[in-house]
């Protein structure tokens, strides 16, 4: 009959090696299907069919592992844990026809962190391929679309800190040569390439744009684009009108009563304007290229079976965390309450079945923690949502909101007593892992990820048709602030969506899980801290699997 589909889960905390791993047990896959694929043909065709002697793969395979280094230049940046940190999460499926050769792959992609874009955190850097294609587009391309050097991007492209510096190599100019032949491998034609030269470079103008502000004839504050030689590259490379994306950035029309009203905006709405326009340009654009890479190795999916390799971001706890950070630690809860479904209540529940001798093992459930984030109505990302939808919403209400809603003596959610000297409003939660401190200023802004009715409209009537089709005219889910009410869905509720979908399907699978577990902090071979990595043992469970598998009979027989 048809063998189950299997599912590898790879986790552990930031910098700890699950994109390596993952790389690892894609070349290991890839060799054994051309290692199968030479004895199949031989056998079936004669040695004239065999794979090449040279030993390369096929061309399915080799666009499936290109299309990693891809992903990464696009998708991963330096933090201050990790040099090559995943930004994204990534659920890999390789399909896998009767004769077990690997027919087809499909890639799901999970919660970009988009705010990145124009504004790394303190001490790190903006996505790779930015740092690339800034220092090392070819001649012809940079004065095309008048790309400036890495440096006058300021604040956009900081160079990072400490050993991380520089991506450890990935942002160098020759890395963009890199990226562009792992696309054409992949499949991406000529023009394709050029579209995202375009876009990015797009990205990066938009993200130089600064705003002055003046009372204006009504005796409002006006902004004004300070330099109109920055918003005309901008509008060049995004193919639109330089008044339009000028009168974009700085006003907001309105309809009351059937009459058109203009309102504008202050400095520093303008200058939000424009970096929800750049995140909205480059996620769009991240989106596309999984899109068209699942185009280029998608195949016959259907009734299939596969391998799935899940590669998503490890738990986060910096000195500041925001709404990423939730979303990114409430993933790994949905991950590790899988792991304690299938190593501690299924394990105990198949000993009890078979009347084996084994004394009770108590484990950390964290399923209340779920329910504090998830629970409808009452859970932290419903709370969220329904502040957003409020004209007068804030984070501190939606903190009020969310404190009310849990029981007396909770242990698992708390309000700090002192507020830091900066940031908003803050709660904690007690996660699997640990305590994490969540500053909620900038909560409702991504949740709803906000862009201006008016530059979504003028980016669906650019003359380069491939980005207008980024911005289709009846995507409604994005609008500016005095339309929150129209918002069919959020951040958070697509994210807990998605997440629902790719833990259904996992669940249909025979699981495995990788655990990667980080030996330092320094990221150095050869030197092993070992308080550290026995808190990462403790706090993926990996202690109480133990024990429950000593319990009863440790060796198994498949």
């Amino acid at each position: 009959g048809t063998p189950p589909s299997q599912s590898v889960l790879v986790s552990g905390e930031s910098g700890a090696g699950k994109t390596e791993a993952t790389k690892i047990m894609l070349r290991y896959l890839a060799a054994v299907n051309s290692v199968h694929t030479t004895s199949f043909s031989t056998r079936m065709f004669g040695a004239a069919a065999a794979a090449p002697a040279d030993g390369t793969l096929s061309g399915l395979t080799e666009r499936v592992l290109r299309s990693s280094p891809v992903l990464e230049s696009f998708g991963n940046a330096q933090t201050l844990r990790n040099h090559n940190s995943s930004r994204f999460g990534k659920f890999l499926k390789l399909m896998y026809g009767s004769d077990g050769e690997q027919e087809s792959a499909a890639i799901s992609s999970y919660l970009l962190e988009r705010s990145r874009v124009v504004r790394p955190p303190a001490g790190e850097a903006n996505y790779h391929v930015l740092y690339q294609f800034a220092g090392g587009c070819e001649p012809e391309a940079r004065e095309a679309l008048e790309v400036l050097s890495t440096e006058a991007y300021g604040s956009a492209l900081p160079a990072g800190s400490g050993r991380m510096k520089e991506g450890d190599g990935l942002h160098r100019p020759e890395a963009w040569k890199e990226t562009v032949a792992a696309l054409e491998v992949v499949g991406f034609g000529p023009e394709e390439v050029q579209t995202l030269r375009r876009m990015l470079s797009a990205v990066l103008h938009l993200t130089s744009l600064a705003f002055d502000e003046a009372e204006d004839s009504h005796g409002q504050r006006a902004a004004a684009v300070r330099d109109t030689a920055a918003s005309g590259r901008a509008a060049r490379c995004l193919q639109v009108p330089q008044t339009a994306l000028e009168e974009g950035l700085t006003s907001r029309t309105t309809i009351v009563g059937g009459e058109t009203l203009v309102k504008a905006l202050d400095a520093v709405q303008a200058a939000d304007a424009a970096d929800a326009l750049a995140k909205a340009v480059y996620g769009r654009m991240f989106e596309s290229i999984v899109a068209r890479i699942n185009q280029l190795v998608g195949g016959k999916e259907g009734e299939l079976p596969f391998i799935g390799i899940l590669d998503i971001f490890g738990f986060e706890a910096f000195e500041t965390n925001s709404f990423e950070q939730l979303c990114i630690n409430f993933a790994n809860e949905m991950l590790q309450a899988q792991f304690n479904a299938d190593t501690f209540r299924f394990q105990q529940a198949e000993y009890e079945a078979e009347g084996v001798p084994w004394q009770h093992i108590e484990y950390e459930d964290n399923t209340a923690i779920i329910e504090l984030l998830a629970a409808r109505r009452v859970g932290a990302f419903a709370l969220l949502d329904e502040e957003c939808r409020l004209q007068t919403g804030t984070a501190d209400s939606f903190i009020e909101k969310l404190a009310r809603s849990r029981p007396a003596g909770d242990e698992l959610f708390s309000v700090p007593k002192l507020k830091r000297a900066k940031g908003g409003a803050e709660f904690s939660i007690k996660h699997y892992a640990g305590l994490v401190t969540y500053e909620t200023s900038l909560f409702i802004v991504k949740n709803t990820d906000p862009l201006l009715p008016e530059l979504s409209e003028l980016m669906g009537n650019s003359e380069c048709a491939p980005l207008a089709a980024l911005f289709p005219p009846d995507a409604k889910k994005e609008s500016g602030a005095k339309s929150r009410a129209l918002f069919s869905t959020t951040v958070g509720t697509r994210f807990k969506e998605q997440l629902g979908s790719l833990m259904s399907a996992i669940q249909a699978t025979h699981v495995h899980y990788v655990r990667c577990v980080k030996p330092n902090p320094k990221s150095v071979s050869a030197e092993f801290d070992n308080a550290l990595v026995a808190e990462q043992l403790r706090c993926a469970g990996m202690l109480e699997a133990i024990r429950i598998s000593r319990a009863a009979y440790p060796h198994r027989l498949p």
